[in-house]
């Protein structure tokens, strides 16, 4: 495997080469963390793959980081990043949100995902996939769209190359894109159809062992670690919780177990929007994030939803307990 890149392969941008100083011109070395197990890091350069171990004077660093180091490879300093997930990926100039536009589309997930893109200071362009099996995909785009007149939104085909097209102005070379969806969104769709839209003689490569950088057939570069992939599990933080916490209470009284609060009689979150005790949006919101499957007429959850509930639980009854004292 090549190990050598030159800096515009791995990423890097005039806004980097601003925090250099003339010592770091002459004498000094640029890389980019390509992965980090535990307190080691591997890093890419012009001069090749070299590993890093951090030590109590070192910064808190991740993927996607540039650091300047000696010709020895001794850590000398970080880059002040220009975007950065916590703990989970830095230097990202695009994240692509995926969302389905099937019975999976989610507005409230999509805008959950918005928050965290902005408050990464990245880019945000999002993606509805399976438009080849939606009957609404225009009414779905327009709500997306409602969310952000500058917001740019894409339909598309994963599977088919010709309709990915519309995503190359954010694929140029030297760029840094990583995508959030929740499971099923068709993320993984869409990374292979990008793979294999090469030119001629072009190919993906990894930048270091691990794969959590790779070059992409067009030049731009693709963040995928396990800590994004993940991200999908941020949605229900404390703040989704206390955002829902009062409806999730409600849930109990109501007169079944299962009730999908779809007009059930009995239902207590809709004889509370009926008293004008609950807000109908917030309701619908609480709803997508739910996240009911209507085909068969049970409720699914997957395993950030699950760990959600519980967490929410938690919360309600730990603020019983307090009110209580």
């Amino acid at each position: 495997m090549d190990s050598t890149f030159t800096l515009l392969e791995l990423g890097w941008q005039a806004y980097f080469q601003q925090q250099l100083s003339l010592d770091d011109l002459e004498s000094n070395r640029i890389a980019r963390i390509c992965a980090q197990k535990g307190s080691q890091y591997e890093l890419a350069s012009e001069f090749g793959l070299f590993t890093l171990e951090s030590n109590s004077e070192t910064p808190t660093m991740t993927v996607g980081d540039w650091v300047v180091t000696d010709t020895e490879h001794h850590f000398l300093r970080l880059l002040e990043p220009s975007s950065i997930f916590e703990n989970s990926a830095s230097n990202i100039d695009t994240v692509f949100l995926i969302c389905a536009l099937n019975q999976d589309f989610n507005l409230a997930l999509i805008k959950r995902y918005l928050e965290m893109t902005h408050d990464a200071q990245a880019n945000a362009v999002v993606v509805l996939t399976k438009a080849d099996l939606s009957d609404d995909a225009a009414e779905k785009r327009a709500l997306v769209e409602k969310l952000d007149p500058l917001l740019i939104v894409e339909t598309v085909n994963a599977l088919d190359a010709n309709s990915l097209r519309c995503l190359s102005p954010f694929l140029k070379k030297g760029k840094t894109i990583a995508l959030l969806g929740a499971v099923g969104s068709g993320k993984s769709a869409l990374i292979n159809t990008l793979m294999q839209t090469a030119e001629e003689g072009t190919t993906p490569k990894n930048i270091g062992e691990s794969g959590a950088l790779k070059i992409m057939p067009s030049g731009a570069i693709l963040l995928d670690t396990k800590s994004m992939r993940e991200r999908q599990i941020a949605q229900f933080d404390s703040s989704a919780i206390a955002n829902f916490a009062d409806i999730i209470a409600l849930e109990k009284d109501c007169r079944f177990s299962d009730c999908h609060h779809q007009g059930e009689p009995g239902c207590a979150i809709k004889g509370a929007v009926k008293a004008n005790r609950l807000d109908t949006q917030r309701v619908a919101d609480f709803m997508l994030l739910r996240n009911e499957d209507s085909d068969n007429d049970q409720v699914t959850r997957s395993k950030p939803q699950e760990k959600f509930y519980r967490s929410a639980q938690s919360d309600i009854r730990a603020r019983k307990h307090s009110s209580a004292e």
